[in-house]
């Protein structure tokens, strides 16, 4: 309106389905007159012509879509009016109309304007709906990575507890006091573990990274680390001046948090330490402890046996920051978890 001169716009657009068209939005038109114009006919006047030819539309007056509009329309002469239609991604998706006062003149470098201005909002929607893909395909990721952790932190062990309880039934019912004490002790371990799992799942994804960023994190849960696990943890920061975007923050701090549920899980370590450092052109996150080492059984993708969702959420965490996930392990000499990601340099 501003580059044309116009006095009012307004935006309609189509359902992807069919059917009328729908004001998304509108300025410089008189309020009452809008409630009856949220929907209009797919066919109707200048905007379904410019929908049917996919071309702009101009007419230099026309007094009943005015009227009904309420542009304006005093006498039975009215301004000139446009409809140009809207796409994204090459299909017709709606149309937007400008206004014009009584008795005024399209200057000609108007419709000069209209056409690259048609193709600016095209390439709007069109980054718009790339967005939203994308944002639906993070959120669809994201469930599914939690879908993967509810799987490896409670299903399991609900699982155990379940075929331990049919059981302790039947040694129940035998009167079997030994298997039935043995197999009740079971459970209870097992829900011991489901609780801490769950507790853990619960600050896994409610703790954010704070504003002092990845190493003040890990430091954080350092010092609790043995308290809540009976397994030390050092870190070991080599890096200057560590600063991260916030995406690869987040994946880097879920990656060594899953690392460290490993080494509580499965490892048999008294003590851990996680490593950061720098090589030429990308950042290494080493999370290494002094456990048993043992537990690699090699596959097609030298997964670790029980801990396939794990490695994959880990794996796929650091595809999401471009980065490359390996895991080093031999009996008796520990278990390391190798993150690296590529780093612009500092001039870059």
């Amino acid at each position: 309106m501003a580059l044309t001169g116009a006095r009012g716009g307004a935006i309609r657009m189509v359902p992807v389905a069919g059917g009328a068209m729908r004001l998304v939005c509108a300025t410089g038109l008189p309020a009452d007159s809008l409630a009856s114009e949220s929907l209009v006919d797919a066919g109707c006047g200048m905007c379904g012509a410019a929908l049917r030819t996919d071309d702009v539309q101009v007419e230099e007056s026309s007094p009943p879509c005015a009227r009904r509009m309420g542009v304006f329309a005093t006498g039975p002469e009215t301004g000139p009016m446009l409809a140009v239609p809207l796409h994204c991604r090459g299909t017709t998706i709606g149309v937007f109309n400008l206004f014009f006062g009584k008795g005024a003149r399209l200057p000609s470098d108007v419709m000069g304007l209209i056409g690259p201005v048609s193709e600016m909002l095209d390439l709007v929607l069109d980054k718009a709906l790339s967005e939203q893909e994308r944002l639906q395909s993070t959120l669809s990721a994201e469930r599914q990575m939690f879908a993967s952790e509810i799987h490896d932190s409670l299903a399991q062990g609900l699982a155990f507890m379940r075929m331990r309880m049919s059981l302790l039934q039947d040694a129940i019912r035998a009167g079997n006091g030994a298997a039935s004490l043995k197999y009740f002790r079971d459970i209870q371990s097992s829900l011991g573990e489901a609780h801490a799992g769950l507790r853990q799942l619960i600050t896994h994804f409610r703790q954010p990274l704070d504003r002092h960023g990845l190493l003040h994190a890990l430091e954080t849960t350092a010092r609790t680390f043995h308290d809540r696990t009976g397994v030390s943890l050092r870190i070991e920061n080599r890096v200057r001046d560590l600063k991260l975007p916030p995406e690869q923050e987040a994946q880097v701090y879920q990656i060594v948090r899953e690392a460290l549920a490993n080494v509580i899980k499965h490892a048999g370590a008294s003590s851990a330490r996680v490593v950061l450092d720098r090589s030429a052109g990308s950042l290494r996150v080493s999370v290494e402890d002094d456990g048993t080492g043992a537990r690699l059984v090699r596959g097609r993708r030298g997964a670790v046996a029980g801990e396939h969702y794990g490695l994959e959420i880990m794996r796929e965490r650091a595809r999401r920051i471009g980065g490359r996930l390996r895991i080093v392990s031999a009996p008796g000499k520990g278990t390391q978890v190798r993150l690296s990601i590529p780093q612009a340099s500092a001039a870059e």
